[in-house]
């Protein structure tokens, strides 16, 4: 079975101040000054049925009721997102 891209999770951030955004100039400048920007802009194609998996499975962990990560089975991998595996 061949994997199917999810199109409307295709598209790129465009990190531009113009006239029409002025309210978010420094949302904007941050995000493009930080090491943040590279995944933000990466043109990675996201799959389907892996995000389909990855969500049906997904659960929070958190500490003290403080949220720090998802955690899911995808194919039988355990996948967690958090800030520090964003970071890197």
């Amino acid at each position: 079975m061949a994997l199917t891209i999810k199109k409307p999770h295709y598209y790129l951030p465009i990190f531009e101040n113009t006239d029409k955004n002025t309210s978010y100039h420094s949302i904007i400048d941050v995000l493009t000054s930080s090491n943040y920007k590279a995944i933000l802009t990466a043109n990675a194609p996201i799959y389907q049925d892996t995000l389909h998996n990855f969500w049906a499975n997904a659960e929070i962990q958190s500490q003290k009721k403080v949220p720090y990560a998802i955690t899911s089975k995808v194919g039988g991998t355990l996948v967690a997102i958090s800030l520090s595996t964003i970071s890197r």
